[in-house]
């Protein structure tokens, strides 16, 4: 992406907000006729094709979806038709003569604005090059992960009977109030003591659960991967052995029983995206590590008094 397109992505809130003034405010402001100058200092332009041009500087169809793309999505959608696409390209035009004002008023070379724009294209390039630098990962470096870090894939069939207290984050049913908490979880005991001596779990969800989402399903809550419930949750219901019911356990949705009903690993066809993920980012993250040891860099010791200066050079 050019150094244009850069500019007109961190301009974009501004020119937002005052066409969102002069929308709102309608002054009575005659029109200003711009005066094509000349772009010799503007730099290498990219390439493709050129889908509307202003005072004679072409905008492409690369860099009009470029600049779109770094809209809020709500916004995106609203310029999704033909008419959003033509009334954003009026937008593109002001974005293009803010541009032009700041390069023709020496804006571009203020050396704060310099900064966020090299640091605006330093971030865009290294996260183009990542792309580039790592290939996809095969299936057998997926299947590879997966064999090796099993135990990160346990799963767990659960159910849980959820009883509300005053405060917490879920309701009780309907008809009901909510008790202290402490009160909650004396009855929680006392239902866990009969589910022990061997009633039904699924009826005694029915009975007491205030979790609506799960009573009709008996109180099963489904299967769950690690990570994918709150630390002080996972932890205790990972510990449960098939069949176990817990002692009552406070969060702050309300007190849980929880009954694990059986132990498992995530089938590899549901982690395959994120284990491809995770072996793609490991393999830049070692790349990038790579160009790191090779890289002569020298630190200004004043600047960072910690750091010794960096002479090696690329073997």
């Amino acid at each position: 992406m050019k150094k244009d397109a850069v500019i007109a992505i961190v301009i974009i809130a501004i020119v937002l907000a005052v066409t969102y003034g002069l929308a709102v405010i309608k002054p009575d402001l005659k029109p200003l006729v711009s005066k094509p100058y000349s772009t010799a200092a503007v730099g290498e332009r990219p390439s493709g094709h050129v889908i509307l041009r202003v005072n004679g500087e072409p905008v492409t169809e690369e860099e009009f979806a470029a600049v779109f793309s770094q809209l809020p999505e709500e916004t995106q959608r609203q310029y999704s038709n033909p008419q959003g696409k033509s009334a954003f390209a009026e937008e593109m035009v002001r974005y293009k003569l803010l541009e032009q004002e700041a390069r023709r008023l020496g804006v571009d070379h203020d050396p704060k604005v310099a900064a966020v724009v090299s640091a605006d294209r330093m971030n865009i390039l290294a996260s183009a090059v990542a792309q580039k630098l790592v290939a996809k990962p095969t299936e057998q470096a997926i299947r590879a992960f997966y064999d090796k870090n099993k135990s990160s894939f346990d799963s767990v069939e659960v159910s849980h009977i959820l009883l509300a207290y005053q405060g917490s984050m879920a309701p009780p049913r309907p008809g009901h109030t909510a008790p202290p908490e402490p009160q909650v979880v004396a009855q929680a005991r006392e239902i866990v003591k009969q589910l022990r001596a061997g009633a039904n779990f699924a009826t005694m969800a029915v009975k007491y659960s205030d979790d609506v989402g799960s009573v009709e399903r008996g109180g099963d809550l489904g299967t769950f991967g690690r990570g994918q419930l709150p630390p002080e949750i996972e932890g205790r219901i990972f510990s449960l052995k098939d069949g176990e019911i817990s002692d009552p356990t406070p969060s702050r949705f309300g007190v849980h029983i929880f009954l694990v009903r059986r132990h498992g690993t995530q089938p590899i066809e549901q982690v395959r995206n994120a284990i491809a993920a995770r072996v793609r980012n490991q393999n830049t993250l070692d790349r990038v590590e790579n160009l790191r040891r090779a890289a002569t860099v020298d630190f200004d010791t004043k600047v960072f008094p910690e750091m010794q200066k960096v002479t090696k050079k690329p073997s």
